[in-house]
């Protein structure tokens, strides 16, 4: 996986991700700023980690959709041949959840709730109101503003009758806001039906696609679940960038969806056909390529170890891992068992890549902007790797949900402020910045100073003791000298360790 990113410093940084069965690992970054990241250049950087790696060991590569990296895909499809090279999923998904929001209804409808949220955390006594009676916060931070619309959107959903009860409160009444203009709106909001409504509908738009964007934006291997999840609403994106064979595959491959429908889907040539390029692909060996396709038959007629009454009691369960079941289940068919758990281990979305400039910015503060890439990048591959191995630990977190200590913290959220970003707004905190760092700068040269001058007087303290302590020593006898000069030397060391 590869992804880029522009740090505080304007420096262009490309991140190197490589994605396992088990877990992503943070491999590599690369500073680019003065080269033109144009297809040539990406494709000799992501062969030349293909070939540290080992070229046997890599199935796909998975980058955004610009066009510079289906360049590169063009490149390394005529070097190595067996190597797929496919199109985030999750950037695909948030794409489709923009067009969903673009509707006239949805944008409305998440126009009416920014507001209502807005109301909300505006006021302190308001916002503590309301945590009694919801008895948790109503925002819930994502990943993009479109899966933040329908987090939100769900929030409300799911607390209607509290949040129409907190607008009927005396409470709320007495302190005055609901008199005001934006208490007004918000009020007339909650309490009208045809914007519950249209709350429903709008949830009913997003859900789907949200459920995928959190399997496919997880660290979790989703290649056999892709398919099956898609709607025909997205089809329009889907058919020109996500039906690789490996799609295709990683849905014929899995028992879950390929039993129930395996009429359709042998019925439909596509599928088949996608398991045979891989095979083909995949596998250098022609006499294990025609052992691999003969053993198809097996896993379509259900013989032997895939009819037995555990393999077909396990494969009904939704939330089972189809690369286990292969590694369970398919020993009578070792070519194509080989082949499917390959597959069935692939993730579908160069997400983790992105996830690592949070620990870039982290890293690359004001007060170590002139930090050079080279230990900049050992930094964070510490960081990022620990962290990685802790999210490993914590599997119940939502991909999409952003974590936030206080959401009032998060000053990006356009649900609590209530402001679109715009290519203003970004140019007006970048001034606003570099104000800051000035102001910052004025202020260390000040207080170097102070501690400065505070070391002086500390030096110059310690020096007056050690002569006050000489005076005295020189008028006591010379037994009594020799013991307190030892003393007063000892006092000095003392102060001068502390």
């Amino acid at each position: 996986m590869t992804d880029a990113w522009t740090d505080k410093r304007s420096r262009g940084v490309m991140n190197l991700v490589v994605h396992s069965a088990t877990r992503a690992l943070f491999l590599d970054s690369v500073d680019c700023s003065s080269i033109k990241k144009d297809g040539k250049y990406i494709f000799e950087l992501v062969d030349k980690c293909i070939d540290d790696i080992g070229a046997d060991k890599v199935v796909q590569v998975v980058t955004d959709n610009a066009s510079v990296n289906v360049a590169a895909a063009s490149l390394m499809k005529a070097k190595r041949p067996s190597i797929f090279w496919n199109g985030c999923a999750a950037h695909c998904i948030d794409l489709m959840l923009e067009d969903i929001g673009k509707l006239k209804p949805v944008d409305k409808t998440i126009a009416q709730a920014r507001q209502v949220t807005v109301f909300l955390y505006a006021h302190t006594r308001v916002l503590a109101l309301m945590r009694d009676v919801l008895g948790n916060d109503l925002v819930r931070s994502g990943m993009t503003r479109f899966s933040t619309a329908y987090l939100n959107l769900k929030s409300l959903q799911d607390n209607k009758k509290e949040l129409q009860k907190l607008f009927r409160s005396e409470e709320l009444d007495e302190m005055g806001y609901l008199k005001k203009a934006k208490g007004k709106k918000a009020m007339k909001t909650v309490q009208s039906d045809p914007f519950w409504k249209r709350v429903d509908t709008a949830v009913n738009f997003f859900e789907p696609m949200a459920n995928l964007l959190r399997r496919m934006d997880s660290d979790v291997p989703a290649m056999g679940f892709f398919h099956g999840y898609v709607m025909d609403i997205i089809d329009k994106r889907w058919d020109n960038k996500l039906k690789s064979p490996l799609h295709l595959a990683g849905y014929f491959l899995n028992p879950y969806y390929y039993y129930p429908n395996k009429k359709s889907i042998e019925g439909d040539g596509q599928f088949r056909a996608a398991v045979i390029t891989c095979i083909t692909r995949m596998i250098d060996d022609p006499m294990i390529q025609e052992m691999a396709i003969e053993e198809l038959k097996m896993y379509k007629n259900q013989t032997d170890s895939f009819g037995e009454d555990i393999s077909i009691r396990q494969r009904r369960n939704k939330n089972f891992d189809p690369a286990t079941w292969w590694l369970n289940h398919g020993t009578c068919t070792p070519n194509l068992r080989t082949l499917a758990m390959k597959i069935l281990s692939l993730a579908c979305s160069s997400s983790a890549c992105e996830r690592n400039w949070s620990v870039f910015e982290q890293v690359h503060s004001k007060k170590r902007n002139r930090l050079l890439h080279g230990k900049m990048r050992d930094l964070v591959f510490v960081k990022c790797n620990s962290r990685l191995i802790q999210k490993k630990a914590n599997k119940r977190r939502d991909p999409i949900e952003k974590e936030v200590d206080d959401v009032l913290d998060d000053d990006d959220n356009e649900f609590i402020t209530g402001i679109v970003p715009t290519a203003e707004s970004e140019e007006t905190e970048v001034v606003q910045a570099e104000k800051s760092e000035q102001v910052q700068a004025s202020q260390g040269a000040s207080t170097s100073e102070a501690q400065t001058n505070k070391r002086t007087a500390l030096h110059r303290k310690k020096r007056k003791r050690s002569m006050h302590s000489l005076l005295n020593s020189i008028k006591e006898d010379p037994v009594e000298t020799s013991s307190s000069s030892e003393e007063d030397n000892q006092a000095e060391d003392d102060d001068i360790s502390d």
